[in-house]
């Protein structure tokens, strides 16, 4: 016999909650964001109870919608970053040297950003990303299967190979 689909949920997100709460923190690497993420889940999945068909895998639903969450959150924190990266180097007083010389041709645009950060070598480029992504060093570190050392040092030669490829930009 099914039960009302609301009930099944309920029941559902009861059992499977630990489960979640591990996947979120393989996500995450992080308690309270996976409590965040697991939270965030548990809140679309009721929302979208109706959508649910009994009778199918409950845990790789509510996966799916657990992952989509997490990777629509660090796009919008890539997104953040990004911009507040092209903003510091746009307005940076070592990129112009008085505000009244700023043209619209001195500016910098994302796109020409980041194709530099594209142009740098894919050792430097990863870990610079990801760096850009919001992930932590020790996050990279693990991702890359790299000494937390490495990340740093390939981090920081990304930034000065960055810095030397837009130099040409100054007046």
């Amino acid at each position: 016999m099914l039960m009302p689909n609301n009930d099944y949920i309920t029941s559902q997100i009861l059992l499977s909650q630990p489960w979640l709460l591990r996947l979120a923190y393989n996500l995450t690497l992080d308690l309270d964001d996976a409590k965040d993420l697991l939270q965030e889940t548990v809140l679309k999945i009721l929302d979208n109870k109706n959508r649910f068909v009994q009778g199918t895998n409950f845990q790789g639903w509510s996966s799916v919608i657990m992952k989509n969450i997490f990777i629509n959150q660090r796009r919008r924190s890539a997104k953040i970053k990004a911009n507040d990266m092209v903003d510091k180097n746009i307005y940076d007083s070592s990129l112009h040297e008085k505000a009244a010389d700023s043209t619209p041709e001195n500016n910098l645009s994302a796109h020409e950003i980041l194709s530099k950060i594209n142009n740098c070598p894919i050792d430097h480029c990863r870990p610079f990303r990801l760096f850009l992504a919001g992930y932590s060093y020790k996050e990279i570190a693990d991702k890359l299967s790299l000494p937390i050392g490495t990340v740093k040092s390939r981090i920081f030669t990304a930034r000065k190979m960055l810095q030397t490829a837009l130099t040409g930009y100054s007046k």
